[in-house]
């Protein structure tokens, strides 16, 4: 990131925590992973800029040698991620305990890199054949993560042809939303109010002032 930008990031961050008052942050692409220091460090309550930062947790269910697939938009491109995960979440994908697939030549798929909508009930049968050969290729596989935010459309999918548990951005979301709601089966009831479906209009860049 360029100084200007790393200081929007900032803003848009602090934008978020301290006038929207949100109790986590998470980002729009697997590869903001790249800024997860960045944004962690600027509050203390939960920041998950990326799905891969479910990886310990999943890789800790199961025994050494079995393996957790790593589906991503291109796998080329998601190589030099490596470091920043490694220090950020403690993991390295360079062993065989995280095969790599990329999706880049799976039929329809190629909108993502272009910029385009993706026809998701086109590309479906592609994306999952794709996890099985993966599985077939990886036979110690015990769970898959999608790592690309254009991914979790097909995770049912995925789970239903496979029978594999299957990690996205929206689990990934789940589990810290989770551990700051309202429990209804036991304990302290009703002190939260129940979200009434509304989202808050956003137009892009209202979060910035007049000058900027």
């Amino acid at each position: 990131m360029t100084p200007e930008v790393e200081e929007r990031f900032k803003n848009a961050v602090k934008w978020l925590f301290e006038v929207k008052k949100v109790s986590c942050i998470t980002g729009d692409c697997g590869f903001m992973m790249y800024f997860q220091k960045l944004a962690r460090s600027l509050s203390h309550k939960p920041v998950c800029m990326s799905a891969l930062n479910q990886l310990p947790s999943i890789a800790a269910a199961f025994s050494k040698g079995e393996q957790v697939i790593i589906m991503t938009a291109n796998n080329v491109t998601l190589e030099p991620m490596h470091d920043q995960l490694v220090e950020s979440c403690g993991v390295s994908f360079r062993d065989s305990t995280f095969p790599i697939i990329g999706c880049q030549d799976v039929p329809g798929f190629e909108a993502v890199a272009l910029g385009e909508k993706v026809n998701t009930q086109e590309v479906s049968p592609g994306i999952v054949e794709a996890a099985k050969k993966a599985i077939k290729d990886n036979p110690n596989a015990r769970a898959i993560l999608l790592e690309c935010t254009e991914l979790p459309p097909y995770a049912d999918a995925i789970r239903a042809a496979t029978g594999l548990p299957v990690f996205d951005a929206i689990t990934n979301c789940n589990f810290y939303m989770s551990s700051l709601m309202d429990n209804p089966r036991f304990g302290k009831q009703n002190w939260q109010p129940k979200w009434d479906k509304d989202q808050d209009d956003y137009a892009f860049g209202s979060n910035l002032s007049k000058e900027q």
